[in-house]
């Protein structure tokens, strides 16, 4: 039998883990019908101890149903005939024969298989239930606007763990970040709200909203505590999460969202971009602005 399970690396957040993690089902998926006998091995996944890593260590290990509903997922995956086992609950005896799966491909796929891999993940991976609650009802607040779009506002410190943006310096990449989200909003007609998805502090936060106002002063600012804070049961269960799973009620309204902008350097916003193309909406409503890094378009193409 042929095992399948993803690998979590040093310093990787949440969307670069479900990169991962779907990267893993993908294989499962195409050796499923290659007559081959398929089991997925489900890990332990990461979550950050600050926002900015900027303590040690940076991460810590929380349990896969923070982000996957598992009952869901082995019951799905046993109607493809792929069995679903965690980690600890798996025989020594199998080690030899599990393959290990990251961000990246493993083999060349055709254009077709990666199609039916991204229709799979955007229509049915099982997300975990209580992520979702939370997510659907800031969606469902959200839709009071008339004409409302989420933008993800990456500025958060841990930035400066990347070669390039500590050379160029976090202030001038916050500049230039809120400046193309002023542009990114602007180039949508008849907003009345934007849903800002962010981790950062608050009075970064505040900072970067009062400049988007003084630009669009009509239009209404928010993020997931401010939209929930009329319902305080679900602001709490949002703080309780740890803050791998808050991004991912961020990231699960981004793909929800009438329309969506971020960077397409940031690995949340073309994750996002990839999701919300197989789940068919239009093209016009994803906006990944110019930050190219081709190989997000050559692992997770969008066919």
């Amino acid at each position: 039998m042929k095992y399948f399970q993803y690998k979590i690396d040093d310093k990787e957040g949440l969307c670069n883990q479900l990169m991962a993690i779907f990267r893993t089902l993908g294989e499962a998926l195409f050796y499923s019908t290659q007559n081959e006998s398929v089991g997925i091995i489900l890990n332990d996944v990461q979550t950050r101890n600050s926002i900015d890593l900027d303590i040690h260590p940076y991460f810590s290990k929380i349990n896969i149903d923070s982000f996957v509903d598992v009952n869901e997922l082995i019951t799905l995956l046993a109607n493809r005939k792929i069995s679903v086992s965690r980690l600890q609950e798996d025989n020594n005896e199998f080690q030899d024969d599990i393959i290990t799966c990251r961000r990246l491909p493993i083999r060349n796929m055709l254009p077709s298989e990666s199609r039916k891999m991204g229709i799979f993940i955007g229509e049915s991976f099982p997300f975990a239930k209580s992520i979702l609650k939370i997510a659907s009802c800031i969606i469902g607040l959200m839709s009071f606007f008339p004409r409302w779009k989420a933008v993800h506002l990456r500025i958060e410190g841990d930035l400066l763990h990347i070669p390039s943006i500590r050379e160029a310096g976090l202030e001038t990449h916050t500049k230039n970040q809120v400046q193309q989200t002023i542009n990114m909003i602007s180039s949508s007609p008849n907003l009345s709200a934007v849903y800002i998805a962010t981790g950062i502090q608050e009075e970064k936060y505040h900072n970067a909203v009062n400049i988007i106002n003084e630009k669009l002063p009509h239009l209404t600012i928010t993020r997931k505590k401010d939209i929930l804070k009329d319902y305080p049961d679900i602001k709490e269960e949002l703080e309780s999460l740890s803050l791998e799973e808050q991004a991912l009620v961020d990231w699960l309204v981004c793909i929800g969202a009438p329309v969506f902008a971020g960077n397409h350097a940031s690995s949340f916003a073309y994750l996002a971009g990839y999701i919300r193309h197989y789940r068919g909406f239009d093209k016009e409503t994803t906006h990944l602005w110019p930050d190219y890094q081709p190989y997000w378009d050559a692992w997770f193409p969008r066919v």
